[in-house]
């Protein structure tokens, strides 16, 4: 799981905070107590008296004084849990608190990240990704083939069933080798036959296991943040941040290439970015509603061709998903009323 430093440490005051907010408390379960059950402050102390005598008679040679010592604090930790039970308080209601019992709120267990400490990093990830609350509603789970229609047409060889279950396929498989393949995807087609939405579902499955993912629309990834780091406007305090992740998150998307204004600036910025990260190994996903022809008329040969030859292209085509979802929307409000009305009528 790759962390920057920054990362690491907003994780590692986490911790911080959580052992003193828990420490705290356990501090108030103890005034708390003892100012009810005087005897349980009495016995804390006995306990701390003993366990000092039993480590210096453990360091004197003397087996049997320390445990005699031992055996007196087993009596007075029983009479403890006994009286506390008695007043309604569980056996541990003294005992250190931690919300992760795991790894006592230290992210570790042995030498290995523990549990608690990758779920916060998946945390960090889905926020600092821009996707935190899209990802809610767009994965793998969600993605519905049925509004692809199954008919043919004149100007496919396959279906948009077909092609979109194949996509969908090889997509999964992206994810599932990720680690051992990696490599570049570019989907292209029409508005609202879900680039986006398929784009999203991998980046899901990628920050769930602990990968690095950022999305950038384009708009926003060449008229913000590359033009306020490189033409130095620094309006916005972030842009250092996300520009520096463009070339190190394990996998970056740029969502609706071709709806920028393009010039030599962004072209530049466009091919050092996949450039650099082709060289460094790492993956890329671009969707555009260009074709081909207007990619490559758009943008010039040293982009497109490395685009055609180190991605792997998927065109998506068939009816505006958006628009079949209203429909259907409008479709149940209607067979709802009527049912409702009819269900008047004979009532």
């Amino acid at each position: 799981m790759a962390l920057t430093d920054t990362q690491y440490d907003e994780i590692m005051l986490m911790y911080d905070r959580r052992q003193k907010e828990n420490r705290i408390l356990m501090e108030q379960r103890r005034d708390e107590i003892y100012s009810t059950l005087p005897r349980i402050a009495e016995i804390d102390r006995e306990i701390a008296s003993s366990s000092i005598q039993a480590a210096r008679a453990g360091l004197r040679g003397s087996p049997g004084t320390a445990n005699t010592a031992k055996e007196r604090n087993s009596t007075l930790l029983d009479e403890k849990e006994r009286l506390l039970a008695e007043h309604g308080y569980p056996a541990d209601y003294l005992k250190p608190i931690y919300t992760c019992p795991l790894c006592h709120d230290t992210g570790r267990t042995g030498q290995a990240y523990c549990s608690c400490f990758k779920q916060a990093a998946i945390s960090i990830l889905y926020r600092q990704s821009t996707l935190e609350r899209i990802l809610e509603t767009e994965n793998f789970d969600r993605f519905e083939l049925d509004y692809y229609p199954k008919q043919a047409d004149a100007a496919h060889t396959f279906t948009s069933y077909d092609q979109m279950r194949n996509i969908l396929h090889k997509t999964k498989k992206f994810t599932e080798a990720f680690d051992k393949e990696g490599g570049n995807l570019l989907f292209y087609g029409e508005t609202g036959l879900g680039k986006t939405f398929l784009s999203n579902c991998i980046a899901k499955a990628l920050l769930d296991t602990g990968h690095t993912v950022l999305y950038q629309s384009a708009i926003h990834l060449f008229e913000e943040v590359c033009a306020d780091v490189r033409m130095k406007k620094n309006l916005r305090p972030d842009s250092q941040d996300t520009y520096r992740y463009l070339y190190d998150c394990d996998l970056l998307i740029i969502d609706d290439l071709g709806t920028e204004y393009t010039n030599s600036f962004v072209s530049s910025e466009l091919y050092d970015i996949l450039n650099t990260r082709m060289r460094a190994g790492k993956s890329t996903i671009i969707s555009t509603n260009l074709n081909l022809q207007e990619l490559t008329d758009r943008y010039s040969d040293r982009i497109t061709t490395r685009i055609f030859a180190e991605y792997k292209v998927f065109s998506f085509y068939g009816e505006n998903i958006r628009l079949a979802k209203r429909r259907r929307s409008i479709q149940n409000g209607k067979s709802n009323y009527s049912a409702g009305a009819e269900q008047l009528r004979s009532g």
